[in-house]
């Protein structure tokens, strides 16, 4: 089991996280924060966190929260775990996919962040220095992989505005193409129709 105080800690750096590097003016968007949603989800108490009960397998304490989840009081799950050395970059996008697989046509999508992948200057400098003074950003105390749950209708309507306010025009291209494209014509062909999806490329 993991301890209240590591618990603790790993609340404490998502909340850090997010307040320095995703709700801040970012310079490489044009002065809009890397999530705009982000700020105004913590005001609400809309984020959940859940750590991994290191006594369960992996997939299995995800299953749990995820179905004890109700989206109508919380718009995020952040599913934390400190033994991500268990499982490989590899494994764990396949367990995205096959939770993906499983839960879109349940209007559910998953996101995964592993210590081993981390944002690259090259395509993402925006999520590494946002503000363009790297002394103003706190250091990690702990590392841990993340899972992202939240509901995909919901992700997908903010996706779509912000395409419409130019959000994106920022963004590099094949980035945009690997996190947000093919997201929004999944969507599109679970829910809209496979012509829909073929027929609405946002960039």
């Amino acid at each position: 089991m993991i301890s209240p105080k590591v618990k603790k800690i790993i609340k404490e750096e998502i909340r850090s996280w997010s307040k320095h590097y995703l709700e801040v003016r970012n310079k490489h968007l044009n002065g809009l924060p890397a999530c705009p949603f982000a700020r105004k989800s913590w005001a609400q108490n809309k984020v959940d966190i859940q750590t991994r009960n290191t006594d369960q397998g992996y997939t299995r304490d995800l299953h749990k929260h995820v179905k004890k989840i109700n989206f109508d009081k919380k718009e995020l799950l952040i599913f934390c775990d400190i033994n991500f050395k268990e499982y490989s970059l590899n494994k764990f996008q396949s367990i995205i996919d096959n939770f993906n697989s499983r839960y879109n046509k349940k209007d559910i999508y998953f996101m995964g962040f592993h210590p081993y992948n981390p944002p690259n200057r090259e395509e993402q400098e925006f999520l590494l220095d946002p503000t363009g003074d790297m002394s103003d950003l706190p250091e990690s105390k702990i590392q841990f992989s993340m899972m992202l749950i939240q509901k995909f209708s919901q992700l997908y309507e903010a996706s779509d505005r912000l395409h419409r306010m130019g959000y994106y025009n920022e963004w590099p291209t094949d980035y945009y193409h690997e996190v947000v494209s093919s997201r929004q014509q999944q969507f599109e062909k679970l829910f809209k129709g496979e012509k829909y999806a073929g027929q609405k490329e946002k960039r």
